[in-house]
């Protein structure tokens, strides 16, 4: 959906775009959903409209209405990670922003680094239970990434036939899964390096949310997925400029 965009009049309209974004995402994410795990916090309605804000908004304009509209709502949500809480949504629009424009690899090197920093985190906890990895879910996603359909996203998109909802899925489900490995990073971080709370205190919190972060991911996926499909169609409708 998002187009490049160049010289004076392409920025002054990559500018209001990103305006009008934020303003949008500032809405959401101050409208809370249900509980985070782990921490006294919420998720809220804007991180299910991430996806749809790469997909308008692409890279750019995407990345910088997150943060826009993150510090604007640290007014009515106080910040729960120092001020850094805009970066899980930034992860999350930056990497479907990349799939959508053709930087495969980029994307790709952008999920492996945040995953293997998670892994090499001494706060991280390797195994659920028995010898099931706690990220099993976000290797599943690696794998979707490394496909060849995540390639493909870009031309599958612009089909509008009955593979645009997969590659707005794929981009959801990605993208959800790159925020959840950010948030848990900025948790160890404020929890851990920040308060001091030692390592062995983080396993029964972790086993707690590997049993319950899949259903989370699944259902931010699914409406992430049916509100980017609604807008998606609803702005081939509109009436374009040339």
């Amino acid at each position: 959906m998002s187009k490049k965009l160049g010289g004076p009049r392409g920025k002054i309209r990559q500018i209001t775009l990103a305006a009008s974004l934020s303003a949008v995402y500032f809405v959401l994410r101050s409208v809370p959903t249900f509980s985070m795990i782990g921490i006294s916090g919420q998720f809220t309605a804007g991180d299910f409209v991430l996806t749809s804000i790469a997909l308008i908004g692409g890279l750019w304009s995407g990345t910088i209405s997150v943060l826009i509209g993150t510090f604007v709502a640290y007014a009515v949500r106080p910040p729960i990670f120092y001020g850094l809480d805009f970066l899980p949504a930034v992860a999350n629009v930056s990497i479907c922003a990349l799939l959508l424009s053709g930087r495969c690899k980029l994307a790709r090197g952008s999920y492996v680094f945040i995953l293997v920093v998670f892994l090499a985190s001494p706060y991280s906890l390797l195994y659920g239970y028995d010898h099931i990895p706690y990220v099993w879910l976000h290797l599943i996603a690696l794998v979707v990434l490394l496909s060849p359909a995540a390639s493909k996203i870009p031309s599958w998109i612009k089909e509008h036939n009955y593979r645009m909802p997969l590659a707005i899925a794929i981009l959801a489900f990605v993208g959800t899964m790159a925020q959840h490995l950010t948030g848990g990073l900025l948790f160890e971080m404020v929890a851990g390096y920040a308060a001091g709370i030692a390592a062995s205190k983080f396993v029964d919190v972790w086993r707690i949310i590997f049993l319950l972060y899949p259903e989370e991911r699944i259902l931010v996926t699914v409406a992430s997925t049916i509100l980017a499909i609604a807008i998606f169609r609803s702005s081939a409708r509109w009436p374009h400029q040339p």
